[in-house]
């Protein structure tokens, strides 16, 4: 033994057979690692929202119900800047959708039918993307095997990519 204090018996200083330790450190590492609840919002604009992962998301419960949405914001929600943007495109939609397919017909790989694909998801970047008119409109076959993107800036069609 130290003067001012016990030791356990396998070398923990003021504990009891190093329980309370032990228990205090699993603890922690318990709190550390467990998931953290997800924050839900019913946002005026994107409708309901959860918090996961750094990224605000809107997912429809079926194919029919619509696309989802994603939203890069802060814990506290997306800005009215964002909000404003996603309404701008949301009003505009059919003529994004037309704009990303007549982009992807020469880049898209022989025998994928553009005309054919919906849109799966809309990408709403952080403020600095959102100031620039900057997002990504996904879109798939019904089977959602391949999801094709386009990136937009400042409205016109920027980028193409596939994710298989």
């Amino acid at each position: 033994m130290t003067s001012g204090g016990t030791r356990s018996a396998i070398g923990f200083p003021g504990c009891i057979a190093g329980g309370a330790y032990l228990m205090s450190l699993f603890g922690n590492l318990f709190r550390l690692f467990k998931p953290k609840p997800r924050t839900a919002a019913n946002d005026s604009v994107f409708g309901h929202i959860e918090f996961e992962q750094g990224i605000w998301m809107s997912i429809p419960h079926s194919r029919t119900a619509g696309f989802m949405v994603s939203v890069d914001a802060s814990d506290s929600g997306p800005s009215q800047l964002q909000r404003d943007f996603f309404q701008q495109i949301r009003d505009n939609l059919s003529e994004f959708e037309q704009r990303a397919r007549d982009f992807m017909r020469s880049r898209v790989e022989p025998g994928v039918e553009v005309s054919s694909l919906s849109i799966y998801s809309v990408e709403i970047g952080a403020d600095d993307a959102t100031r620039q008119q900057r997002f990504v409109l996904e879109m798939s076959d019904t089977d959602e095997i391949e999801v094709h993107r386009v990136e937009f800036l400042g409205g016109f069609a920027v980028e193409y990519g596939c994710d298989d």
